[in-house]
């Protein structure tokens, strides 16, 4: 994928929108030639981006945010259908008149079938060139042949899924409308370790905060709630929406931050932390996320503070975090998942 991407990137001008998931970023580290602008939903690949000199925006794919039209938008389709058509709908409203929307992916990403929804959205003969493993569907914009617009799962608006609790999340996350089994063990281990004076402050770092339903239940399960003052990062814009949105709901004393594993957050600022780390196959060409955010959460708590992890039980948390933490303490298993609590 790289390399097709990286010659129809190549081939833009100054009036092309590249739209940059978590695996451009290895383009972007390496130096790509890009001369267009970039849109991501992942912050780390808009400073990377930015650090080239290329201009950058960070949002939850919000094409027509900046009001600009452009001639081509090049996209190497998102693993979730609902992005996939919103973009797709999008490039209706912010392509030029004859520009052209370039989709990319392999054939297991479901290339074939959106090629033939956006040329039927775009008003075009459907292209589809195959390269290699890859494919590269070609769509020109005919504002007047255009077809109705696909079935996006209304995915710029937040809801409330049934499952969450009250707690607002949508689409553009992972597991955005369930609990994740991983998180909830997480969780059921918190309460001994909130406060329970009501004099005494605690400042807690919610760590890949997702929608913010760890920090919603520190809240709930805290004898003393108005005490805790919760900062939440994620490095997802729709993450910072809703959580964002939670923190208001319920009142959260706090702010959220978009930031690439606690990146942006003062060193030794925080008592306790509490983190679910990402692990999938989009974080794979940057080598081990999980030691990143424990060397992150380690240079984050002040000294004698403690953390929570939960990740698969595969993950030897107790070697990796061997010479960041004091201590490593185990405290559950369930379910493919392990807890484990860190000392520094």
């Amino acid at each position: 994928m790289h390399t097709l991407l990286s010659q129809v990137l190549r081939d833009c001008d100054q009036n092309a929108l590249w739209i940059a998931d978590e695996n451009s970023k290895t383009l972007l580290v390496s130096g790509i030639q890009f001369a267009g602008k970039l849109l991501s939903n992942r912050w780390d690949v808009v400073r990377a981006a930015e650090a080239l000199g290329i201009s950058a925006r960070f949002n939850d794919f919000e094409l027509a945010s900046s009001g600009e039209k452009y001639s081509r938008i090049v996209y190497p389709v998102s693993k979730e259908k609902a992005a996939v058509h919103h973009v797709i709908n999008s490039a209706v409203e912010t392509l030029l008149d004859g520009g052209e929307l370039l989709l990319l992916g392999e054939k297991s990403s479901g290339i074939k079938t959106y090629a033939q929804k956006a040329a039927a959205r775009l008003g075009c003969v459907k292209q589809l060139q195959k390269h290699g493993n890859d494919y590269l569907s070609i769509n020109r914009l005919y504002e007047a042949n255009t077809g109705a617009a696909l079935d996006d799962s209304n995915y710029t608006s937040l809801r409330q899924p049934d499952a969450l609790g009250g707690l607002w999340s949508k689409p553009g996350l992972f597991g955005w409308n369930k609990i994740d089994v991983g998180s909830a063990l997480l969780a059921s281990e918190l309460r001994e370790f909130l406060p329970t004076d009501k004099n005494t402050e605690v400042r807690i770092v919610d760590l890949g905060c997702g929608y913010g339903y760890l920090s919603a239940q520190a809240v709930a399960l805290a004898t003393a709630p108005e005490q805790l003052h919760i900062r939440a990062s994620d490095n997802n814009a729709a993450a910072i929406l809703t959580c964002r949105e939670n923190f208001q709901a319920l009142n959260i004393h706090g702010s959220v931050s978009a930031g690439d594993a606690g990146s942006e957050i003062e060193s030794s600022s925080a008592d306790f932390l509490i983190c679910n780390p990402p692990f999938h196959q989009g974080f794979q060409v940057e080598g081990d996320l999980t030691e990143r955010f424990l060397q992150q959460a380690a240079r984050i708590l002040r000294a004698g503070g403690q953390a929570l992890f939960v990740v698969n039980e595969f993950i030897p948390v107790s070697r990796k975090a061997e010479g960041i933490f004091q201590k490593v303490e185990p405290l559950s298993r369930e379910k493919g998942f392990c807890v484990y609590r860190l000392s520094k």
